[in-house]
């Protein structure tokens, strides 16, 4: 995993990146930021790149600082350029984009980033990470002792908790790229069919947030879906079921509108973003109400109940 260091490697981690924000800025350059740091709402003009990150967030342990930020600047960087070049596709071309293999899951990767990358994402994979790292199983523990050297630790679980802090931390970034990568989850929807849906000309605009992607809990299932606000005026939305998507392209825009709205700002934990202040009591009424369950959730809690990962197991999502 390691490259060429970095002469000035970036400690601002976007989980929300600024080419997907940059799209509700105004003509100031910047966009309208309602956060909620106490009780009451607070309201900021924002550079897009100015918001939605946190600081060292995916900084690896162990390493020196010119290293030490590659997560960042070796995976997502990349993974946010390409998805950048596939949202210029969706805005210029909408459903008639003129997708490739490596476009097309550019954006899936993208999309399914946003579900594993904030920072409760990141805290609860360490945790979970920490714990497992060193959990082994009988089958393991014979092919340690079959294998050990004469000066190895007496088992394999003694071996592993001897491991540096770097090399646990170098493992467990590999299997959050292995999640964003997945190829279950990836193929899934890059096999839906994708739409562009347009809001209302004289109605509220498409607000985001730092949790934007609405889902389903079973995407294959009939009406399974996924829907991303990907500017104040254009909605992404997926799905296996066609009719579903004939059915909300017909659907009077400015319920659609309310409707997306109402879940990206329930869904929010720190941060809901707009083109200006005008939704502010919207906002008010519905941030964070109804935080939305975590893929990264769902991901732990069926490892915890599966092999060790050490063991080479699969970790599809």
């Amino acid at each position: 995993m390691t490259g060429p260091k970095s002469d000035n490697p970036p400690i601002k981690h976007h989980y929300i990146p600024a080419f997907y924000l940059s799209r509700w800025k105004g003509p100031d350059g910047r966009l309208c930021e309602y956060s909620r740091p106490h009780i009451e709402i607070a309201v900021k003009r924002r550079a897009p790149d100015a918001t939605g990150f946190e600081k060292r967030l995916y900084e690896l342990e162990g390493y020196e600082p010119a290293l030490a930020q590659q997560v960042e600047e070796k995976f997502f960087k990349p993974v946010d350029g390409w998805a950048a070049d596939s949202l210029d596709l969706l805005e210029r071309y909408g459903h008639r984009a003129p997708w490739d293999s490596h476009s097309r899951s550019a954006w899936t990767r993208f999309v399914l980033s946003l579900l594993l990358r904030c920072p409760e994402d990141i805290a609860g994979f360490r945790e979970w990470w920490r714990e497992d790292f060193g959990r082994t199983d009988d089958a393991l523990e014979a092919q340690y002792r079959a294998q050990r050297s004469s000066d190895a630790p007496e088992t394999f679980s003694q071996y592993l908790a001897a491991r540096p802090i770097s090399q646990i931390e170098r493992h467990q970034f590999e299997i959050l790229y292995s999640l964003v990568d997945n190829a279950g989850a990836g193929g899934k929807i890059n096999d839906m069919h994708w739409r562009v849906l347009e809001g209302s000309d004289d109605g509220p605009t498409f607000l985001t947030s730092d949790r934007p992607v609405i889902r389903t809990n079973g995407l294959a299932q009939r009406g399974g879906h996924l829907a991303l606000p990907i500017s104040p005026r254009l909605l992404f939305i997926a799905s296996h079921d066609a009719a579903l998507l004939e059915h909300l392209l017909r659907a009077p825009r400015i319920v659609l509108v309310k409707e997306v709205n109402r879940h990206v700002v329930q869904s929010a934990v720190r941060f809901v973003y707009g083109v200006d202040d005008s939704q502010l009591r919207f906002v008010r009424n519905r941030f964070g109400r109804v935080p939305q369950p975590r893929l990264m959730e769902s991901v732990i809690r069926r490892r915890r109940e599966a092999v060790p990962l050490v063991s080479g197991a699969s970790s599809d999502v």
